[in-house]
C-alpha cells in the first residue's frame, strides 16, 4: 500500500465501529494470520475449512495494528462490522478511489485468466501496470490486488470471476473499470447462475458497471445488445490462421502475429487483447512483441514435451466450452490421440447431459478416451475408479509418439496424474 491510513479512517470505510485508538498507521491488509507483521490490518474471514475469527488473536500477538472481525473477541484490538468479506472490499473500494489509475475489467465464461496476461503484457511494453496474481479474481482476490496499487501505476488490469448472482456488479463497484472485456459466455458455474442466461445477465453487469464514457469488447455467446460502447470480436475478423502443437500463427487486417499460446480459443483471445490495446493507443510492433513472449500458463493447454510424447497439461479447470476448445486442439494435430477427462463441476440439474455431449465429443475425436471421476463415468469413456489404476493402464497404452490431453475441473487435481505418469513413462 503506498497509502498510509489511520484506524479511525479504515473503521469509517467499512462501516465498522472500533473502540481502538492507536497512533499506528495501517500499511499493509493480510487475510492469514501466519503472514502478518507489525504494521498490517488483519482481516477475519470464513472460509469452507476454516474461520479466520479463530487466528485473529494469533494476528494480534505477531503486531497487527487491529483485527477486522463481525463479532466482538475481547482482545482488545478490534474493528467490529456487520460482514468481514464485505468490509474488505468496502475499504478496497476506498483505497482504490485514492489511485489516479485506468482500470480494465475482464470477465467471461473462459479466456479471462489468458485475456488479463495479454492485455497487462502488452500494456507494460510502455505503461506502468498491475495486473492481478494467479486466481486473484473473487471478492477477495480482487481487493487484495487493489491494495498493491503504489499510486504511480497507469493501468490496473484485473479478472473478474463468479459463481453467483450479483458478484460481477460487486466486484465493479470496487474496481471502478472504465474498460472492460467479456471475452464469451457459455455453460459455466450453471449450479450458482442457474441457466446460460443467467451466467449471461451476471456477466453483462460489466458493461453495466462501466461510465458513460466507457468502452465494453464482447466475444461470442453475448447475444444481442442494446448498449451503446460495445465494440465485438470473432475469429472471423481474421484473415489466417494455422495452428500447431507448438504454437499458432494469425494475420488481423494485414498485420501476421505469432504467439507461444496453443489452440484456436488462444488466437481468439489474443485478438481480443489486441482490439483492446489498439483503443488504447498501442501500435502494432509492440502488440506483436508482446503476444510472441507470453508463454502459456501451467495448466492452461500448456505443453510438456517428453521425448517424442506430447502431454497437453490442461487441468487448471474445466466447464464444457473449454473441454470442447482442448478436444478442438488435440483432435487436428497429427498424432494418435489420448483424451483423459475428468468431471467438470458446478454444472448443477444439466451436469449429466453435459458430461453426456462432452464425452460423445470427445469419443469421436480420440484414438483412446480414458475417464477418471465421479460425474466422469457419464462421459461414457473408459471409466476408471482410481487414479492408480488410471495411470497403470496409460503407461501400457504409450508408445511414446501421441498426444495425450489431461482434463478436469480443479477440484480434482489432474495434474498430479500427470507426475505420476511422468514418473512411469519419461
Amino acid at each position: 500500500m503506498f497509502r498510509e491510513f489511520t484506524v479511525e479512517r479504515i473503521t469509517r470505510a467499512m462501516h465498522g465501529k472500533t473502540d481502538l485508538a492507536v497512533p499506528e498507521l495501517v500499511r499493509r491488509v493480510t487475510i492469514d494470520s501466519r503472514e502478518t507483521g507489525p504494521g498490517d490490518l488483519f482481516f477475519a474471514l470464513r472460509g469452507k475449512r476454516t474461520d479466520g475469527h479463530n487466528h485473529a488473536a494469533d494476528a494480534l500477538r505477531q503486531g497487527a495494528v487491529a483485527a477486522v472481525v463481525d463479532r466482538p473477541l475481547a482482545t482488545g484490538r478490534e474493528i467490529v462490522v456487520s460482514d468481514t468479506l464485505r468490509a474488505l472490499g468496502e475499504l478496497a473500494r476506498c483505497y482504490r478511489n485514492h489511485c489516479p489509475v485506468r482500470t480494465i475489467g475482464i470477465t467471461g465464461t473462459n479466456g479471462k485468466t489468458t485475456v488479463r496476461n495479454l492485455v497487462a503484457a502488452i500494456l507494460s511494453k510502455e505503461h506502468r501496470v498491475l495486473r492481478a496474481q494467479g486466481n486473484y479474481n473473487s471478492l477477495i482476490g480482487l481487493p487484495l490486488t487493489i491494495f498493491g496499487l503504489q499510486g504511480n501505476e497507469d493501468y490496473l488490469v484485473v479478472e473478474m470471476g463468479t459463481n453467483a448472482a450479483g458478484e460481477i456488479k460487486r466486484l465493479c463497484d470496487i474496481a471502478r473499470p472504465e474498460t472492460g472485456v467479456i471475452t464469451n459466455i457459455g455453460p459455466g458455474h450453471l449450479e450458482g447462475l442457474g441457466s446460460i442466461e443467467g451466467v449471461r445477465k451476471e456477466k453483462l453487469s460489466l458493461v453495466d458497471s462501466l461510465p458513460p464514457n466507457g468502452l465494453c469488447l464482447v466475444g461470442d455467446g453475448v447475444g444481442d445488445l442494446a448498449r451503446d460502447r460495445v465494440a465485438r470480436f470473432s475469429m472471423s475478423m481474421l484473415e489466417r490462421v494455422e495452428l500447431t502443437e507448438y504454437g499458432s500463427h494469425f494475420s488481423y487486417q494485414s498485420k501476421a502475429y505469432v504467439t507461444r499460446l496453443l489452440g484456436a480459443a488462444n488466437v481468439g483471445n489474443c485478438l481480443a487483447a489486441i482490439l483492446l490495446t489498439s483503443m488504447l493507443g498501442v501500435t502494432y510492433p509492440v502488440q506483436r512483441a508482446a503476444v510472441a513472449e507470453l508463454k502459456p500458463n501451467a495448466g492452461r493447454l500448456e505443453p510438456l514435451v517428453w521425448d517424442r510424447l506430447l502431454v497437453i497439461n490442461d487441468t487448471y479447470n474445466a466447464n464444457p466450452a473449454s473441454m470442447k476448445t482442448a478436444i478442438d486442439f488435440v483432435g487436428q494435430l497429427k498424432r494418435r490421440k489420448i483424451i483423459v477427462l475428468g468431471d467438470m463441476l458446478e454444472l448443477g440439474a444439466q451436469s449429466r447431459k453435459l458430461h453426456e455431449e462432452t464425452g460423445a465429443y470427445a469419443a469421436a475425436r480420440a484414438d483412446l478416451f480414458v475417464t477418471l471421476g465421479q460425474e466422469a463415468r457419464y462421459y461414457h469413456g473408459e471409466h476408471f475408479a482410481g487414479a492408480n489404476e488410471l495411470v497403470r493402464y496409460l503407461s501400457g497404452k504409450i508408445a511414446g509418439n501421441e498426444v495425450v490431453l489431461f482434463k478436469a475441473s480443479r477440484a480434482l487435481r489432474f495434474e498430479n496424474h500427470i507426475r505420476a505418469l511422468a514418473r512411469v513413462v519419461k
